[in-house]
């Protein structure tokens, strides 16, 4: 049984370095106003859903797990037909506002070069994990029509900067240790749900260890007493920051149920 899981483990490793290897040559490097980076892979001309997706990976807004949480999600996107993006943001150091400007210029220029990248501007998705997952929550919170995108996938998402929620670590970094309790109701974004914020998709494990995971519970629960369109998966096992990770225990199932939700998503548009 051990040997079966080794070698499906390399198989699956095999196809995602291929995979990457054969979409990273496509890939266009764009740099936005302030300095982040935006990594972009339009869709084929020949398996194109006209729409976007922007990740943003985690890291506690101390560093950016650009692996696990970016690239490696290119050839899932990329063979489903999406353009996809992977936000280099700049990290906050106690500047709140940092993320947020570069998700939002993110957003802009996704819609602005739609276009040229051969997809629908009114169809840009964000997926965040961990605090990029509080990033993208952020946005599509947003009252602003111009930087709130039109769907969101957050997997195992910080929401929240409210005590007994919060990820301390990422609260620090993104607000500062002696944040006032204004600035941090400011960023619980389970507080900012309304009739504009777009469907959600959460993914998270019921033994989380590093986010406590009634931040996703959160959110998705003011999803529903806002009538917006909601759903999460709740995995039995696999801790925090699996992202795209074979050892993840549920990770081809998580593929599934994320494939299936997508297209669900499509059909009943």
């Amino acid at each position: 049984m051990k040997k079966l899981l080794i070698y499906t483990l390399i198989i699956v490793l095999t196809i995602i370095v291929v995979g990457i290897a054969v979409v990273k040559k496509s890939i266009v490097r764009v740099q936005l106003p302030h300095g982040a980076v935006l990594h972009v892979l339009p869709a084929s001309k020949n398996n194109n859903t006209q729409e976007a997706v922007i990740l943003c990976p985690g890291g506690g807004y101390r560093y950016l797990s650009k692996w696990n949480e970016g690239y490696w999600w290119f050839p899932f996107f990329h063979f489903q037909g999406y353009t996809v993006a992977m936000l280099e943001y700049r990290l906050p150091k106690g500047n709140h506002q940092i993320p947020m400007v570069d998700g939002a210029e993110a957003i802009k220029l996704m819609r602005a070069r739609a276009k040229e990248w051969d997809f629908d501007k009114n169809k840009v998705g964000v997926m965040g994990f961990s605090a990029g997952g509080h990033l993208a929550s952020t946005l599509m919170v947003s009252d602003k029509a111009s930087v709130r995108p039109n769907f969101g996938i957050l997997f195992y998402p910080v929401i929240s900067m409210k005590k007994g929620l919060v990820h301390q670590g990422s609260h620090d970094h993104l607000l500062g240790e002696n944040a006032s309790e204004e600035l941090e109701n400011q960023y619980s974004n389970e507080l900012h749900i309304s009739d504009q914020t777009p469907p959600a998709y959460i993914a998270v494990s019921s033994d989380d260890k590093k986010v406590n995971i009634q931040n996703a519970i959160s959110f998705y629960d003011e999803m529903r007493v806002k009538r917006r369109p909601v759903q999460i998966h709740v995995y039995p096992s696999g801790g925090h920051g699996w992202g795209y990770k074979p050892s993840f225990p549920y990770h081809r199932q998580m593929l599934d149920d994320l494939k299936y939700w997508l297209g669900n998503r499509q059909q009943s548009k």
